[in-house]
């Protein structure tokens, strides 16, 4: 009987400390937060990653489930300067860490428009192109049913489990004053810090 008891006990105290995981398209499509910053650390970090079936560029395909590291997925377009300015520091950081993290950028442009940034990228990024059927505005973003509704470029960090553990939004470009050399020693230095959780 006690061993019933005991047994029941830990039953209920499980399910009651238990909490059910909130999946991110689910997370973002109802925050009600109206600020970026307090969209990601209310409703985005902690959220899970659904399983999506992205095709890249050159029609491979990469199913998210399968992806057994943890992946950085960002959001980025073409027609952004930042974008482009971010690009030497992810190609370092694909250079650094491709080995123990999963590339992925999405992108704003049909095929043709990726292709301006495919050929500055390292080959390692999973490059995937809007295609028709995915809903594409500037404020708003679904490729293969992955929702992006903050600013160009985001960077989202995951984790093994799949949960969203860091989020980077935006990055320096070359202007008058700061010059390439800057700029790319600033975006290095923020992609380190938003993949230390990771990593350290």
């Amino acid at each position: 009987m006690k061993k019933i008891v005991l047994l029941l006990t830990c039953l209920i105290a499980t399910n009651f400390f238990a909490q059910e995981k909130v999946y991110y398209n689910f997370a973002v499509n109802n925050c009600t937060e109206e600020s970026a910053d307090n969209m990601i650390e209310n409703c985005i970090k902690g959220s899970y990653l659904l399983d999506y079936d992205f095709t890249s560029i050159d029609g491979k395909t990469l199913s998210t489930s399968k992806v057994k590291k943890p992946m950085v997925i960002i959001a980025g377009a073409s027609w952004s300067a930042p974008c482009h300015g971010d690009i030497p520091a992810i190609n370092k950081m694909v250079e650094k860490y491709g080995d123990k993290l999963q590339f992925v950028m999405i992108l704003w442009d049909n095929e043709a428009k990726a292709k301006r940034m495919v050929d500055k990228l390292n080959k390692n990024v999973f490059i995937i192109p809007a295609r028709e059927g995915d809903k594409v505005k500037k404020d708003y973003l679904d490729i293969s049913g992955f929702v992006h509704k903050l600013d160009y470029p985001t960077a989202y960090l995951i984790d093994k489990t799949k949960k969203f553990v860091n989020v980077k939004r935006g990055a320096a470009t070359p202007t008058k004053q700061v010059g390439w050399d800057q700029v790319n020693e600033i975006n290095i230095k923020n992609f380190e810090e938003f993949l230390a959780p990771i990593l350290n």
